[in-house]
């Protein structure tokens, strides 16, 4: 009589279906089926589905997540009149999970994306480019000013 461990099990598991995957595949390729793999096959199951919270006044999007503590992006939320607890913080990869048309502010921190908002939106160089250069700072803040006028903040 032969005794298997768990861990033979399961190595054998593993042969088994990786074998049945190379035969599937055999097969399909005879067959002249082409098949894709997905990038992010978690997208299917909605687990990276993108949330907009209700009292979200501004939507900031950028490479890498924001600190919303730095005493930079702090003054600029009060210059916005927001709180940071109305900001949503997304990566730029996530834009894709986004409606076509935002109904939020955005602020496009680095890259230049294709956003669509109903209300306004302020793209500015990557923040470590900005503290060292003044003339990104104006830049940023002229067009903070250009919507100024525009703040529409619902009340919760």
């Amino acid at each position: 009589m032969i005794y298997m461990t768990r861990f033979d099990m399961v190595a054998w598991y593993i042969l088994w279906w990786s074998s049945l995957m190379t035969i599937r595949d055999q097969l399909l390729k005879q067959m002249g089926i082409v098949q894709w793999t997905l990038r992010d096959p978690a997208l299917l199951c909605g687990e990276h589905a993108v949330c907009i919270p209700d009292a979200t006044q501004l939507i900031i999007i950028a490479d890498e997540r924001i600190d919303l503590g730095n005493l930079f992006v702090k003054d600029i939320l009060r210059a916005m009149m927001i709180d940071s607890r109305q900001v949503c913080c997304l990566l730029t990869k996530e834009v894709s999970l986004l409606p076509k048309e935002i109904l939020w502010p955005c602020w496009i921190i680095g890259k230049q994306l294709p956003v669509s908002s109903k209300t306004w939106v302020i793209h500015t160089l990557p923040l470590p480019e900005i503290y060292s250069d003044p003339q990104s700072k104006r830049a940023l803040w002229a067009q903070i000013c250009q919507h100024e006028n525009n703040f529409e903040f619902r009340t919760n």
